[in-house]
C-alpha cells in the first residue's frame, strides 16, 4: 500500500510565510500542499475542491490576522462548504489575545509561528490523523524511561511532586523548576477533585472505579510530565472557558477563587496540551525545555475525541 498523502490548505498573506511552509512541508512526503494569500483566496480555492475542479482538502490551516477575511472568518466560510474538513489556525501574535473569538468559533487549536518546523508538522500530522496524542510516549524520543505513579490519596499527590522535582533537579533552572512545582500542584489537584466531584482542600481516596495517575520521563531536549485522570468529564468548551475567564475577565470572575489552575500552568510550563477523550480520560501534558528560553507566546491545543 502506498503512503497516505494528505493535501493541504495552507493561507497567510505573508509571502515569505508562505515560502516557510512550502519549504515545511515539501520535504514531508505524506503531504501536497497549495497556498492562498488572502482569506478570500483560500474560500475560492476550497470552493474548487468541492466542485471536483481540484482534489478535495485533508486540512486547512490559516494565519489569524489577515487584510479582509481574517482566520477565524475564513475557517467558517470554509466550514460552511464542508463542516468536517479538519482545520487549525496559526499566529505570529500572542494567541492569548485570541482566546475569546476562539470559544465563540469553537477554535481549539492555534499553533505559534515561533515553534520549530518539526513541532509544526508534528502538530498539524496531529490534528489531520487525531493519532500520537493520547499517551506520554508519543512526546519523547524513542526508548525513553517513563515511570508511572498512580495517586489513591490527596496525601500522595505531595510525595510524587516531590520526586518529580528531585528528579529534573539538574535539568531545569530555578525558574523552570518553579513553573513546573505549580504547574503539578494545581493540574494534580484539578485531577483529583475537579474530575471526581469532590470537595477541594478535603482529605480524599479515591474510590476503586476512580483513577489519577502521573507519568514523567525526559530525553535529550525536554521533560514531558503526563497527569491524567479516568473520569473524561472535562471538555474543550470548558478548557476554553476556563482561560477565557483568567485572560478577560468579568467583574464576577475577578472575586471568584476558581477556574486560575489551568491559566497558571500554561502560563509557566513551556508547553501545555490537553486531551480530552470523553468519559473514558483527560491527559494534562506538561512540556518543560531544557533551554532555559521562557517562551511568551503559549500556542493553543486542545484535542477531544
Amino acid at each position: 500500500m502506498g503512503l497516505k498523502k494528505y493535501h493541504i490548505l495552507v493561507a497567510d498573506d505573508s509571502r515569505s510565510v508562505r515560502a516557510f511552509f512550502e519549504d515545511v512541508f515539501a520535504k514531508k512526503d505524506n503531504y501536497e500542499s497549495q497556498f492562498a494569500a488572502s482569506g478570500e483566496e483560500a474560500v475560492e480555492i476550497f470552493r474548487k475542491s468541492i466542485s471536483g475542479e481540484i482534489k478535495p482538502f485533508d486540512f486547512v490551516l490559516s494565519d489569524i490576522s489577515m487584510p479582509g477575511m481574517n482566520g477565524f472568518e475564513t475557517l467558517e466560510e470554509i466550514k460552511k462548504l464542508d463542516p468536517n474538513v479538519k482545520t487549525g489556525m496559526i499566529t505570529g501574535f500572542n494567541v492569548d489575545d485570541y482566546i475569546k473569538m476562539a470559544l465563540d468559533k469553537g477554535v481549539y487549536n492555534i499553533i505559534c509561528k515561533m515553534d520549530s518546523p518539526a513541532e509544526i508538522v508534528r502538530t498539524v500530522d496531529n490534528l489531520i490523523t487525531g493519532e500520537n496524542l493520547m499517551g506520554i510516549e508519543n512526546y519523547l524520543a524513542p526508548g525513553t524511561e517513563i515511570k508511572k505513579v498512580k495517586v489513591n490519596h490527596t496525601s500522595e499527590l505531595k510525595v510524587v511532586v516531590g520526586e518529580i522535582l528531585d528528579f529534573c533537579s539538574d535539568m531545569l533552572d530555578e525558574e523552570k523548576q518553579y513553573g513546573l512545582k505549580t504547574g503539578l500542584v494545581e493540574m494534580g489537584t484539578n485531577a483529583i477533585y475537579h474530575a471526581y466531584g469532590y470537595e477541594k482542600g478535603s482529605q480524599v481516596e479515591l474510590k476503586s472505579t476512580e483513577e489519577v495517575y502521573i507519568q514523567y520521563g525526559a530525553d535529550d531536549d525536554c521533560l514531558v510530565v503526563v497527569i491524567a485522570d479516568t473520569s473524561g468529564t472535562l471538555t474543550r468548551e470548558k478548557v476554553l472557558s476556563q482561560l477565557n475567564k483568567c485572560i478577560n475577565p468579568s467583574q464576577e470572575d475577578l472575586v471568584a477563587s476558581g477556574g486560575r489552575g489551568l491559566y497558571l500552568t500554561r502560563y509557566l510550563c513551556d508547553k501545555v496540551i490537553v486531551n480530552l477523550e470523553k468519559k473514558k480520560r483527560t491527559e494534562m501534558v506538561l512540556i518543560m525545555n531544557f533551554n532555559n528560553d521562557q517562551i511568551e507566546n503559549k500556542p493553543l491545543l486542545v484535542n477531544q475525541f
